[in-house]
């Protein structure tokens, strides 16, 4: 509650104002029943028509009164939850969208869809619908529980008697449904991940067969709600009928002693049937209540899960950093170290380079050898741990990240594709360009001609994840999308990996225009690729430390290798 309650803070006018209208229900429910109180003393009792057009009148105002009251609170109460719902989901995705890489693969996106859906539902459950579910309640017990002092008092403390029971069950009720939810929301996350992960690789579950392993795995999960779905229907059979019991005990108990007081002359008839009226009321929020609070404790399952994504670490800029002035991006790697969060050993170790506006660098060695990582650091996707990265002698980790990617265009060993059009996913580099920008850049990455020749030309969908194209169309997009860009460093990451040679040639023929006058890190382990790159630059795996045989070590092998 108090992470999430200033989040509240755009809204609290309006929450008051909430809070008023929900206090107008109860008021008039007690005015109707003192309405009815007057209707059965005067009208029924004698059988006397002259009081009852009044009353009738007053019972219309009344009712014409709720009404407003009602659907004004219906209306409020939704749009408060609403903004408040899709504020928190957009900061969440904020958040998420921001994370590390490193982070954000050790999740599956089924899970954060649910978090970001679900699980946002139960935070706004907890602090805006339950909220004003449980100040609803407590207004109308307040407001019943002094009508009811006000009728007989002495009725008013038997029927609360049975108040006690009434809590102690809704505990015990909430301790089982916490744990129940938790479970609930944990199958719900990996029921969405498991689906998420199967039809989004469908291809390759069908290419081997595994169909009855994914429907098997989907079929567990959908199991293991089930089961939890039935634990808590379970202890909700238990629950509803002891909260039925205690509310019975406390009719037929207020019912015997009013029996008493009509006999002695200390309440009339009316006065009784409004006052059992009133009590039915005043049971109806305190049921409420003791539901509530179980709901809420399912609804803190799913805050705890939102939570756990907003403590994840994000990429932020340092304090003061400046943006990247222009320049002519002159690369420079001091002594670079870099280890990611939970290893062992470190992906690059004191790696020194400098690359030339203009130069073309190629960086092979075997996998592991730190090579994309290289490619990340220069972007943040991935921060030094020693050492650093500098473009044109400002540290990168100095300057604003949205500057240093304005300046720096990565093109990624998995070509990335949207699920929109030609022209969308090569736009997407920069949503400003004009059409005949998109044409140009398509031209000169050799993409043009298959575009043209697909059923819409450059609104063509290209499928869920491109899958429509090969990879040396999708290869050619990125090259086209990079131009677009128009960046002063150039990052490629295995431009041409799993391309045969003559498609290689051909994505080849794209990124020599591409790196015309940019400093272009080059990484790759296809030669094939370095006919485009002036230098080439072999690493090596970083290496474990080991303590040596000091009687067997001979002076040379004092020296330690040397990353790079």
């Amino acid at each position: 509650m108090r992470r999430f309650w200033s989040r509240l803070r755009p809204v609290r006018w309006w929450l008051v104002l909430l809070i008023v209208i929900l206090a107008i229900g109860p008021l008039v429910a007690v005015a109707e029943v003192a309405l009815f109180a007057r209707l059965v003393d005067q009208v029924l009792v004698p059988a006397v028509l002259a009081p009852l057009l009044g009353i009738a009148l007053l019972f219309v105002g009344l009712n014409l009164l709720s009404a407003v009251a009602s659907g004004s609170k219906d209306y409020l109460s939704t749009w408060v939850s609403q903004r408040f719902l899709v504020d928190l989901r957009t900061d969440v995705f904020q958040h998420v969208l921001g994370g590390p890489p490193a982070v954000q693969d050790k999740r599956r996106v089924g899970d954060l869809v649910a978090r970001l859906t679900s699980d946002s539902s139960a935070v706004e459950r907890l602090l805006v619908s339950g909220a004003s579910s449980g100040v609803t309640a407590v207004i109308k017990i307040v407001v019943y529980t002094v009508a009811l002092f006000w009728l007989q008092w002495q009725l008013a403390l038997l029927s609360f008697l049975v108040v006690p029971l009434f809590w102690g069950v809704g505990a015990k009720f909430a301790q089982l449904v916490k744990e129940v939810s938790r479970e609930r929301q944990r199958r719900g996350g990996s029921l969405s991940a498991v689906a998420e992960e199967h039809l989004g690789n469908a291809p390759l579950v069908q290419a081997y067969g595994r169909e009855k392993d994914a429907v098997r795995r989907f079929h567990h999960q959908s199991r293991g709600i089930a089961h939890a779905e039935l634990a808590a229907s379970r202890v909700r059979s238990i629950f509803t009928p002891a909260v039925d019991l205690a509310e019975l005990v406390g009719t037929l108990l207020v019912i015997g002693l009013g029996t008493w007081t009509i006999s002695s002359g200390r309440l009339t008839l009316g006065g009784l049937l409004a006052f059992l009226t009133l009590l039915t009321q005043l049971y109806g929020p305190l049921r409420d209540l003791t539901h509530l609070v179980p709901s809420l404790f399912s609804a803190s399952a799913g805050a705890e899960r939102i939570l756990e994504l907003l403590d994840q670490p994000i990429s932020v800029d340092r304090p003061g950093a400046i943006t990247l002035p222009p320049g002519g991006g002159r690369l420079r790697f001091d002594r670079l170290t870099v280890r990611y969060p939970g290893a062992t050993r470190d992906a690059l170790r004191e790696f020194s380079l400098e690359i030339a506006p203009g130069e073309v660098v190629a960086v092979v060695g075997p996998s592991g050898a730190g090579k994309s990582t290289l490619a990340k650091a220069l972007v943040r996707l991935v921060d030094p741990t020693g050492g650093s990265v500098l473009i044109d002698g400002y540290d990168v980790r100095d300057v604003t990240m949205q500057s240093l990617r304005e300046r720096v265009t990565f093109v990624q060993q998995e070509t990335l594709m949207l699920d929109g059009t030609m022209h969308d996913n090569i736009a997407f580099a920069r949503p400003e360009a004009t059409h005949a920008e998109v044409l140009a850049v398509a031209e000169a990455a050799d993409a043009d001609g298959f575009i043209r020749d697909l059923p819409d030309g450059y609104q063509t969908p290209v499928g869920q994840r491109g899958r429509s194209l090969s990879g040396g169309q999708r290869q050619r997009i990125a090259i086209a999308r990079a131009m677009l860009r128009d960046a002063t460093v150039l990052v490629l990451d295995e431009p041409t990996t799993g391309l045969d040679e003559h498609t290689a040639r051909q994505v080849l023929s794209g990124l020599r225009t591409l790196t015309g006058g940019r400093s272009t890190l080059l990484v790759t382990h296809d030669p094939v690729a370095l006919e485009i790159a002036d230098r080439v630059v072999h690493l090596e795996p970083v290496r474990r430390h080991r303590v040596p045989d000091l009687k067997a070590l001979r002076p040379k092998r004092l020296a330690g290798a040397r990353h790079g």
